[in-house]
């Protein structure tokens, strides 16, 4: 009887180092998080908001990436009214009441978004904490600097502001200071644009510079056509997709200028043009860009792409796809999934219990 508790207690012990498992370092969220905005503001948190502000359509679309639409209590009308149906659960929300989306940073929109925001944060009336919560905001710091500093005064403590955002590695930098603000790490979908770009580098690290695909953006703006200039951010993004952009002037000063398209065309056949939204979705604007480029390859570009976002990685793929198609095609790629190290240690576990009972029952019998 005495063996037979003995080994009964140390198959006990063995079966409960099933339920020790360690925690992956990448899995343990940091209680202390410290993050930067835009403008190099520190922030600190003793973990994840509860509540967010999303003023910018970037911003929304990365909460909502990464899982945490729910957190969002106020976002701005651009939000609401785009028309990709990426937004439509948004939309949902709106419409239930749970999310304000009146206003806008505009004048004409200004009012309501201040009225909306201080509503949120109303005790009576909201769920936002200003001391704790956060705004996420993208403005002008010369244009919208009274939107912000009207919420400081009124007491928001955690105003995180992002403005000119010129380079697409930038845009994963902002997407982790999101990330972590929300979830308190750096989100699997934040993670997959770093692999994208690696992977794209990695299938063109064979490719010359000479070698590489001409390409350009084109917007329309001040009734004529304009191209992309550098910091203009769907430039660099042509760039991340191993693109060689024919329209970076460092003698002009603006992000797009306008010149003639049909002369850029006849000096650089086989160019690839990636056309704005705007210009994509107007029938007879197309109709009027074809006319100056010919048969030249155009490659339409979702409103959502050229934006701080997450999003952007699709857009940066659909570039790389679209310049070397021998090289890149279909969907936007995942990171291999690798193999747990949490399986792993439980597989061990069960070898040792499997040990253990074996070695206690040859006891037993010995000992008979």
């Amino acid at each position: 009887m005495k063996y037979k508790a003995i080994m009964a207690v140390a198959v006990l012990l063995a079966v409960s180092a099933l339920f020790v498992v360690p925690l992956d370092g990448s899995d343990a969220a940091s209680p202390v998080i410290e993050v930067t905005d835009g403008l190099g503001n520190e922030f600190t948190f003793d973990g994840p908001v509860e509540h967010v502000m999303t003023i910018g359509k970037g911003i929304t679309a990365t909460v909502m990436d990464i899982g945490q639409i729910d957190k969002i209590v106020v976002c701005d009308s651009y939000s609401k009214t785009d028309s990709d149906t990426f937004f439509d659960p948004l939309r949902a929300l709106i419409d239930d009441g749970k999310i304000a989306a009146g206003g806008n940073i505009y004048s004409s929109g200004k009012a309501q978004l201040q009225n909306d925001m201080i509503n949120a944060a109303d005790p009576e009336t909201g769920v936002f904490d200003m001391e704790k919560d956060v705004v996420f905001i993208i403005v002008s710091p010369s244009y919208g600097g009274d939107t912000v500093q009207y919420l400081k005064d009124k007491g928001f403590r955690n105003v995180m502001q992002w403005y000119d955002i010129k380079d697409y590695s930038e845009v994963t930098g902002f997407a982790e200071t999101i990330s972590k603000v929300c979830t308190g790490k750096v989100a699997s979908e934040v993670e997959q644009m770093s692999y994208v770009q690696e992977k794209i580098d990695g299938k063109l690290s064979s490719v010359v510079e000479s070698e590489k695909k001409k390409a350009f953006y084109v917007t329309y703006s001040g009734s004529a056509f304009k191209v992309g200039n550098t910091g203009s951010l769907a430039t660099s993004m042509i760039l991340a997709a191993g693109g060689n952009v024919v329209t970076i002037d460092p003698s002009k000063s603006g992000t797009t200028y306008e010149t003639n398209l049909t002369k850029l065309v006849e000096d650089n056949p086989g160019v690839v043009i990636f056309v704005d939204n705007t210009v994509a979705k107007d029938t007879s604007r197309m109709d009027e860009l074809r006319k100056q480029v010919g048969d030249t390859q155009l490659v339409p570009l979702k409103a959502i792409w050229n934006n701080y976002c997450i999003q952007s990685m699709n857009g940066v793929w659909t570039m790389a796809c679209a310049m070397y198609p021998d090289l890149f095609e279909g969907d936007v790629p995942s990171i291999p999934v690798e193999e747990s190290n949490t399986l792993v240690y439980i597989g061990a576990v069960i070898v040792v219990v499997a040990i253990i009972a074996v070695v206690a029952v040859v006891f037993m019998r010995k000992s008979a």
